[in-house]
């Protein structure tokens, strides 16, 4: 254990000098620290507001999409549980009919399993093509469950492959990877290991035309596909077969139209993605400082009260957001409904600078004609739609050389500064508190020389005989 010797000449307590001194270094060190909390607070405040300002400017840009605007077609199912469909393209408009008496089903063999000591090999092939032959290695003494997963491990194999226990016995099902009549396969047991036995059960077998599916459409004669999955029953549709019917099931085709909805719900996203901004700004602009803050959560608050910079971003985008244009079907987006809310709406959202939605209008300004409304934000020749301003607008902000990515970056450099000076002020500490460890260890150790030394005059002079 060390032991301390601090100030036994002088009978000062030099390391608590040193450390009270230190700590008069430190206050500058944690002055500095501090104002870093601020700075990296600061940043991480104008850096979520550029999230918000971005999220706005992605929900413009999806305005402008030509896929949401190109026409389509939508195909529907009287019953899908039975019968799901799909759009191909270029389908024809109105309705089929579609009876499904069975569906197409995978070739399937049982065999009775027993295991062996000797490794081996088991090869399927599909019966009507050589192509596909697989062989899968066999361990030794491997269980049915073994044999199964080493088969279902291979994706190029023909068939798949399960375990049914039957008392004491394990058999192995193996099932084709596809179906229809022509996906019977071929097992090879030849080159089992010694003592490995594979022995069919003819009662898992299905095999043979039974394994098409059987289906009328509009009424007409029974069909026989091979697989559940149809592409050539009803032009420019996929049917997807998914249960038997009592009944004939109805699939239906509309001629090509926009989806209302999913336009009126991309400019109600554009709008709360705006509203959004408002509400996280004027949080940051109206929460204020505390005074003397000494804790981390408290140096955080407020460093954007008041700022004037955010109030002039929200003023400016509100102004373009609520813009007339000219040249278009359009005058903006008021025409959509898209406005300041009305009075006994909500005040506090008026007074903030938020916008709301009159989803009625809107709605029936895009069923009345939604070309206009594409032209309001998409442009016309070289007249900027509103996306275009709207992205314009936030890219002085958020681009690489946008006002706020730049009063980021002055707050790196200002972090950085920061950085070096802790780094100068605790190298500086360091040298100084090494300096009075040496200054008071040689005072210490010229007072011990003086005592030892008047120790020792004091013992002669003791020794002297008195006259």
């Amino acid at each position: 254990m060390a032991i301390s010797l601090s100030g036994m000449a002088s009978g000062l307590d030099t390391e608590s000098i040193i450390s009270q001194l230190m700590a008069i270094e430190q206050n500058k060190v944690t002055a500095v620290q501090k104002r870093q909390v601020a700075v990296n607070q600061h940043k991480t405040d104008l850096s979520a507001i550029k999230a918000k300002l971005d999220a706005v400017k992605t929900a413009a840009n999806d305005l402008q999409s030509a896929t949401l605007w190109k026409p389509t077609q939508t195909t529907t199912s009287s019953d899908p549980t039975k019968i799901d469909v799909s759009v191909l393209g270029g389908a024809g408009i109105g309705g089929h009919s579609i009876q499904v008496d069975r569906l197409a089903s995978s070739a399937q063999h049982g065999f009775d399993y027993a295991k062996g000591a000797n490794a081996g090999k088991l090869t399927f092939a599909y019966s009507n093509d050589a192509a596909s032959t697989v062989t899968i290695d066999i361990a030794a003494n491997a269980s049915a469950a073994d044999v199964a997963a080493a088969v279902n491990a291979n994706e190029k194999a023909p068939v798949y492959a399960a375990v049914v226990k039957d008392g004491a016995t394990e058999k192995l099902v193996f099932s084709s990877r596809k179906t229809g009549a022509n996906a019977d396969f071929t097992v090879d047991t030849s080159q089992l290991g010694a003592g490995t036995t594979l022995t069919e059960d003819t009662s898992y077998q299905r095999t043979g035309p039974t394994l098409n599916a059987a289906i009328k459409v509009n009424g007409g004669a029974e069909t026989n596909p091979e697989s559940n999955i149809l592409e050539n029953i009803i032009p420019g549709v996929r049917v997807t077969l998914k249960g038997v019917s009592t009944s004939p099931v109805t699939v239906s085709t509309t001629q090509p139209a926009i989806d209302n909805d999913a336009i009126a719900k991309k400019i109600t996203a554009l709008v709360d993605a705006y509203n959004s901004v408002v509400t996280a700004t004027r949080a940051e602009i109206t929460e204020k400082r505390v005074p003397t803050a000494t804790t981390t959560s408290d140096l955080q608050k407020g460093q954007l009260f008041g700022d004037s910079g955010m109030t002039s971003m929200l003023r400016q985008l509100k102004q373009t957001m609520t813009q007339a244009v000219s040249g278009l079907g359009l005058t903006g987006l008021a025409d959509l409904g898209i406005g300041v809310p009305k009075a006994g709406a909500s005040a506090e959202d008026a007074r903030s600078g938020k916008l709301t939605v009159d989803q009625d209008k809107l709605k029936a300004a895009i069923a009345s004609d939604y070309t206009k409304v594409r032209e309001l934000f998409a442009g016309k020749g070289a007249t900027k739609g509103m996306s275009g301003l709207i992205t314009e607008y936030i890219g002085t902000q958020t681009g690489t050389n946008g006002i706020i990515t730049g009063r980021m970056k002055t707050d790196d450099e200002t972090v950085k500064g920061f950085n070096e000076q802790i780094t100068k002020l605790n190298a500086r500490m360091e040298k100084e508190s090494a300096r009075l460890k040496a200054q008071f260890a040689a005072m210490e150790s010229a007072l011990n020389a003086s005592q030892t030394q008047q120790a020792w005059l004091t013992s002669q002079i003791g020794s002297l005989p008195s006259l």
